[in-house]
């Protein structure tokens, strides 16, 4: 592939822009703060992948930006030059004024201001998608962490086979090793 099918901007309009997958893959993230590992890992992916559409459609913006400013000082030239002189304007000021209610330089800035909206929403969709994908990374990354401190086992009990009850010494003996200046859950209590 070639740079240039990256940001082809011919029949390209900001109006028409596919945002579809963007805005899908938005939508697919958890909306809550209740994550387990496998959501973690699905979205893990579709945040790259999510960034990596925002900023190739960025860059078409950019192009787009570029060449939208290059059509605006043509249209304010042929404004001043020729339909200001047409419309019998004379002085430097009244061509401007004119310059500036053209209906044609209107619409181009117009065309680059959208531009800049939509370049806008993009990179703030970049910055979305980074954060959701920092926040899954730590998340698999504390979760793994905990899994080893135990030894590869989610329960961090006393094995027991399938008859065995948990002895009285067994249960007091691990509320022993629990801290009391902590909870349950390892939290240090503020005294």
């Amino acid at each position: 592939m070639k740079f240039g099918a990256i940001v082809n901007t011919s029949e390209f309009s900001v109006e028409n822009l596919d945002i579809s997958e963007i805005i899908k893959i938005s939508r697919m993230l958890p909306k809550s703060s209740v994550i387990d590992t496998g959501i973690a890992e699905k979205h893990l992916i579709s945040t790259i992948e999510a960034q990596d559409l925002c900023q190739e459609k960025i860059a078409q913006v950019d192009k787009f930006i570029g060449l939208k400013k290059i059509n605006l000082d043509k249209v304010e030239a042929e404004s001043a030059l020729i339909r200001a002189k047409d419309a019998g304007h004379k002085t430097a000021k009244e061509r401007e004024w004119f310059t500036q209610s053209d209906q044609l330089v209107i619409k181009a800035r117009e065309e680059i201001e959208l531009a800049r909206v939509c370049k806008s929403w993009l990179e703030n969709k970049v910055k979305y998608f980074s954060m959701w994908h920092y926040s899954l990374k730590s998340f698999l990354s504390r979760d793994h962490g905990i899994l080893l401190s135990n030894g590869g086992n989610t329960f961090s009990g006393p094995i027991l086979e399938d008859s065995e009850e948990p002895s009285f010494s067994d249960m007091r003996a691990r509320s022993n090793r629990i801290n009391s200046d902590e909870d349950i859950a390892g939290e240090i209590e503020w005294k």
